[in-house]
């Protein structure tokens, strides 16, 4: 048996995010269908993460265990799949992996990117691609809104509650964020050790009502600090989030 590591790319904007639930249209929902389709097993595929309704990949990792005496390599697994794949989903990139490897629990790393469309009216080859948001944003404003979450901090504050309702550890540690000016409007990147249900919506959220200065940078602070005894109530479009790399 061997186990094969999958990057797959994603547009997340007409599917329920990436695990598998009771009403279908998710991406494992269809990876899993594919993997069916070319091995006549029920093959479970195990990803790095859940990514929301709408939420876009670059690239997300997952693995599955190929049955045991398949002769098809890597490379035949890709291709393979992405003829039972809709356009919107593609294996990028498939290898071999120890039997240990692990997608979710091996992950050291996550970068996610934010898009922020400031233009007037919105390309509509942006459309479903960023959040459009034609008033005014100050970069600077933001810059130093967003230099707040670097560190580790109890993150409770920016945590959306999932229906299972599990207590989770929602300390986590943010390597940096990086804020640039694009031509479209703004791009935000987030490094870090991991990151808690739309945590990323909503520290884009807050950061964003800062730099319209609706709310003062002491809000902010005073909100990740109070260690989820105030809950961000601003959550950013899950249209304008990509999950671009996964680091083991």
């Amino acid at each position: 048996m061997s186990r094969i590591r999958l990057t797959i790319a994603y547009d997340g904007s007409s599917f329920q995010g990436w695990q598998s639930q009771r009403e279908g249209n998710t991406i494992q929902d269809y990876i899993e269908a594919a993997l069916l389709k070319v091995s006549g097993d029920a093959l479970r595929i195990t990803g790095s993460g859940r990514t929301d309704t709408a939420v876009h990949a670059l690239g997300q990792v997952a693995h599955f265990d190929a049955p045991k005496g398949s002769s098809m390599n890597a490379e035949e697994w890709k291709r393979a799949l992405n003829a039972h794949l809709l356009p919107t989903i593609r294996i990028m990139r498939a290898s071999v992996v120890e039997d240990d490897f692990h997608a979710r629990f091996g992950a050291k790393k996550k970068i996610y990117r934010y898009e922020i469309d400031t233009g007037p009216v919105l390309n509509p080859l942006r459309i479903s691609r960023a959040w459009h948001h034609p008033e005014k944003i100050d970069y600077e404003i933001l810059r130093r809104a967003c230099s707040v979450y670097v560190g580790e901090h109890d993150f409770a504050s920016f945590a959306a509650n999932r229906k299972d309702r599990k207590r989770i550890n929602t300390v986590r540690k943010i390597n940096s964020v990086d804020v640039v000016e694009c031509p479209h409007g703004l791009s935000v990147t987030f490094s870090g050790d991991g990151f808690l249900y739309k945590m990323v919506r909503l520290l884009v959220g807050a950061a964003v009502r800062v730099a319209e200065e609706r709310e003062e940078l002491s809000w902010l602070e005073g909100m990740l600090n109070s260690r989820g005894a105030s809950k961000c109530q601003y959550c950013a479009t899950g249209e304008g989030l990509y999950l671009v790399e996964v680091v083991y």
